[in-house]
């Protein structure tokens, strides 16, 4: 870092010393001939030249000077910064209105992208939270839509006269209502949502950081989308490690970085969730476009219609029976549909 901050500077100063020789050779003896005024004239521009080249040195080292100083933090000091910056941040967020959401509708469109950054396709949806581990998505397609199959993860699975799709998750329980109607969803599905409570952003600074194990590391300045940001990083007892870059302007979070090591194969994984345009919704701040990245792949792209805290969500909506309820709706608004065409 040393090294990088004086190269830095040394480039910086260089063309002062040009510009200084210019003054002397071209300006000073071309186009001053009393021998008092080139005197007085070299003597200012010299030390108009020494003020600016200390202003141009001071300029360039101060941010490496404010690097090294936050790369010698102590532990100690670099989770004090850390919990300092992470309590602005849920400040930005609401502050006690953002802590005390206890539960969220919200509805846009999402974009899903393959393994070769190909768009699928779009589907509007309607997403549900309770609290900690109550979840459920509604997927609504008004005619023929693939994408539905990879949404729900139903092999070969489409709408082709239009339908609703739903995943529900009750803490370590998943369902899933597709055309065939109500099922159970697999183990990896639901180990995946387990992990995702213990990932996502909002969980860790809801609920997260006082737990035991969590360790807290200031980790720099940077610039992410154009912008400014201090970077956070966290883990936990379980070695999980997550980064957050936050906006030195507004204290927004710009991007939630997890990374996760695979227990078989020992290699590493990098999932990126960057956020956008916050507005405030019941005196929470609120993204309304959010994108996914896998090891540096985009798989998605949110962007958020509307969005309401605390509407006294049902825990009926997170059951099974409400599947099979709304599996026998679509079944009788089917049915009519077809008399209706005959």
């Amino acid at each position: 870092m040393g090294q990088q901050c004086r190269t830095e500077c040394e480039l910086r100063f260089f063309p002062c010393s040009g510009l200084a020789t210019f003054i002397n050779t071209v300006v000073l003896k071309r186009y001053v001939g009393d021998n008092f005024v080139r005197v007085m004239f070299r003597e200012t521009a010299s030390l108009f030249l020494m003020l600016a080249a200390l202003v141009v040195v001071a300029t360039a080292f101060a941010p490496c000077a404010a690097a090294q100083q936050d790369e010698a933090l102590m532990p100690e000091q670099s989770a004090a910064k850390s919990k300092a910056i992470l309590q602005q941040v849920i400040n930005a967020l609401g502050g006690p209105a953002y802590l005390n959401v206890r539960d969220s509708d919200c509805s846009g469109r999402l974009a899903q992208f393959g393994h070769s950054g190909e768009l699928m396709g779009f589907a509007p949806f309607r997403d549900l939270w309770i609290l900690q581990d109550k979840h459920r998505t509604e997927y609504i397609s008004k005619g023929q839509n693939s994408i539905f199959g990879f949404l729900l993860g139903v092999d070969g699975f489409g709408f082709t006269h239009g339908g609703v799709g739903i995943v529900v998750f009750d803490g370590d329980h998943g369902w899933v209502l597709d055309k065939a109607g109500v099922s159970d969803e697999p183990d990896d599905a639901i180990k995946s949502f387990t992990e995702q409570l213990k990932s996502g952003m909002n969980n860790v600074l809801r609920s997260r950081l006082n737990e035991s194990g969590v360790e807290l590391r200031y980790a720099g300045t940077d610039l992410v989308d154009l912008k400014e940001v201090e970077w956070i990083e966290i883990s936990d007892r379980d070695q999980r490690a997550f980064r957050l870059a936050v906006d030195k302007s507004t204290r927004l979070p710009l991007r939630w970085v997890v990374t996760v090591r695979d227990p078989e194969t020992r290699e590493h994984s990098e999932n990126i969730t960057s956020y956008g345009q916050f507005i405030p919704l019941d005196g929470v701040q609120t993204p309304l476009r959010v994108s996914r990245m896998e090891n540096g792949r985009e798989v998605s792209q949110i962007a958020l219609e509307s969005c309401k805290y605390n509407s006294n969500l049902s825990p009926e909506l997170f059951t099974r029976a409400s599947l099979e309820q709304a599996a026998k709706k679509t079944e009788k608004e089917n049915s009519k549909g077809k008399k209706d065409n005959k």
